[in-house]
């Protein structure tokens, strides 16, 4: 009988449990991902580059959960509120309360299984495609990557059932400290008319917009506070987010509301009424909302601009795309195969204490360097005719001159100490002479195939030059190494916040959309009774299309300026954090009126009455 009842409860519902799927679907695929990128052991063995991005799908994976948490939370709970009565008629025939327990645990049990299924067969797929995509963004070949990898199906079921288990005994336990009359009455309720703000209502808002202000004053001047403002401004932002929703959305739908040509417009009367109904319930949902929107449409923009900064930072940060050791035949070709601005060429001997470099090579061909004090790029000024000299006689160079051999040889520059020699002492100076390329192109990504292969092959050049050299752990100094490090965490990190923004954009929405059908039961007699007053049905559909918008808009308008102003968070760690926000806009945009355009849909045959 018990399995009977879930099982019945499930089909009568399946509208309410369809929306649910929607978020959790989305959100097990996401999870699921996210393991088996940052689990698989032979994956990331055999895959060096993984090892810069496995702690971001670490990362990506926990914040999930605790969202994901909350979300299961709400639903469970919101769908529990939807069939109190329900449950209130079963104990009123001889139902246990233990029973009704068993019930709801077998359907949340049961949804989140089906959610399971179809997501985990969602997630596979997004794990080819993602790894599909950094392959070819990386131009590296992926071995040992599993789509279908057991031990992430096994977390993610664990995670999902278990805390769809939690969820559910917390709200059941509700279920079961409720009277039956408390139950059978849970539909009949008195809407809730809001007071006539009273002047302390004012102080509120101006506090509000205090918050907001000083919130948004420490994201503009984020380059200047730093730490102080990563602290300042997502508090005052979300304290101020959360007090204006709570203090001014009544006032404005009031001052609305009060205009007696548009309130007598129409049934414009009804649409404001209605709102003003709702906004006690809703104004802290909305608030959330807010916030997370900036949270979902940021995470997809930082995403872009993290990808774009690794790509832009390196040129700022070498100067010269290829560094090579002893370069051979192969790696000369290369090079005359390349659109080269600038290509020089040095020697240098070393033993276990210095580095000698000959005066006259360097004095004649300076390689530019970056003045660390206005990020100019110059060429090293002249050597003083007189220099001092330290404790072992060599002189001490200026540090525009410490720079340029840094510039020339990174490999050793932080091992041994630098020394410039005249000539004819270096040629005398004992010890095995290298010599070293310095290569420029007018833009180093025009170039990435033939810097990978010259980075694959100084690697027996380099391992003969460093005794211990170990390129899994080590990696080469040159441009495309590091180019190959930063710019495999920011794939990495790019794909971690575009699909967290999408889970949190379908979670977020599935949330506001429960909220507004939850109030459908009590609007259905209001919109019956306006049909046999005479209200055209057109009319009352365009009047629950504005009610419903003026919803969603509220939110959006307040989470997308957070994102605006909010991208500026990124400003001393990015050169431009606003690179292609037009994307995570549109995907916002597309995801969230999707949602509204669903919720109307659903609205108008639940309450607008049958012709």
């Amino acid at each position: 009988m018990i399995w009977k009842l879930a099982l019945n409860g499930l089909q009568r519902n399946r509208r309410d449990y369809l929306i649910l799927f929607t978020g959790m679907i989305i959100s097990v695929a996401v999870f699921y991902m996210f393991l088996a990128m940052a689990l698989n052991k032979e994956f990331i063995t055999q895959n060096t580059v993984i090892n810069h991005i496995q702690l971001v799908f670490v990362v990506g994976a926990a914040l999930l959960s605790v969202i994901t948490f909350f979300y299961l939370f709400y639903t469970n709970s919101f769908l529990l509120s939807l069939r109190k009565k329900e449950f209130g008629l079963y104990e009123l025939i001889g139902a246990k309360k233990h029973q009704l327990k068993r019930v709801f645990l077998i359907e949340t049990l049961s949804i989140t299984a089906f959610a399971l299924a179809v997501g985990l067969l969602l997630g596979f797929a997004f794990s080819g495609m993602v790894s599909a995509l950094l392959m070819n963004q990386l131009n590296v070949e992926f071995t040992e990557f599993k789509v279908v990898y057991l031990p992430a199906v096994f977390w993610t079921s664990a995670y999902f059932l278990l805390a769809a288990l939690i969820t559910s005994s917390i709200n059941s336990s509700k279920l079961a400290k409720a009277s039956i009359i408390g139950l059978l009455q849970a539909a009949v309720q008195n809407d809730f008319i809001p007071e006539k703000p009273k002047k302390a209502a004012w102080p509120l808002i101006v506090l509000g917009f205090a918050f907001l202000s000083i919130g948004y004053a420490a994201l503009f001047f984020m380059e200047i506070l730093r730490f102080v403002g990563l602290f300042t401004a997502p508090v005052m932002t979300t304290l101020g987010t959360y007090l204006l929703f709570s203090s001014l959305l009544p006032v404005i739908i009031r001052k609305w509301k009060s205009r007696t040509r548009t309130n007598l417009k129409g049934i414009n009367a009804f649409t404001l009424s209605q709102l003003s109904f709702r906004l006690n319930d809703l104004k802290w949902v909305l608030a959330t909302i807010a916030m997370l929107i900036a949270l979902s449409a940021g995470a997809i923009a930082g995403g872009f601009a993290f990808k774009n900064n690794a790509v832009t930072s390196i040129d700022q940060e070498r100067l010269y795309d290829a560094t090579l050791y002893n370069p051979s035949t192969a790696e000369e070709e290369i090079l005359k195969s390349l659109s080269l601005t600038e290509q020089l060429s040095y020697r240098f001997k070393m033993d276990d204490q210095f580095i000698y470099y000959a005066e006259e090579e360097l004095v004649e061909n300076p390689p530019l360097i970056v003045d660390w004090i206005d990020y100019k790029q110059k060429r090293p000024g002249p050597l003083p005719e007189k220099m001092e000299t330290d404790e072992t006689g060599y002189p001490i160079l200026p540090d525009d001159w410490m720079t340029a051999l840094e510039t020339i040889n990174p490999a050793f520059a932080t091992t041994r100490l630098a020394r410039m020699v005249p000539l004819e002492s270096f040629e005398k100076t004992g010890g095995e002479e290298i010599a070293i390329v310095l290569a420029r192109t007018d833009k180093f990504q025009n170039y990435i195939p033939e810097w990978q292969a010259l980075d694959r092959l100084q690697l027996s050049a380099f391992a003969q030059l460093q005794a211990g050299f170990d390129p899994v752990v080590d990696g080469l100094p040159g441009k495309y190494a590091q180019f190959e490090r930063q710019y495999a965490f920011a794939s990495g990190t790019f794909f971690m916040g575009f699909f967290l923004g999408l889970a949190f954009l379908t979670m977020l929405a599935s949330i506001l959309m429960f909220k507004i059908l939850s109030g459908a039961g009590s609007d259905i007699r209001r919109y019956d009774s306006l049909r046999k007053l005479g209200v055209r049905k057109q009319l009352l559909s365009a009047s629950l299309s504005k009610e419903i918008l003026i919803v969603f808009l509220f939110p959006a308008v307040l989470g997308l300026l957070h994102v605006l102003i909010g991208m500026r968070i990124f400003t001393f760690v990015i050169g431009d954090p606003y690179y292609r926000l037009w994307v995570s806009l549109l995907i916002f945009l597309v995801i969230y009126g999707g949602y509204y355009f669903f919720t109307v849909h659903l609205y108008r045959k639940l309450v607008l009455p049958k012709a």
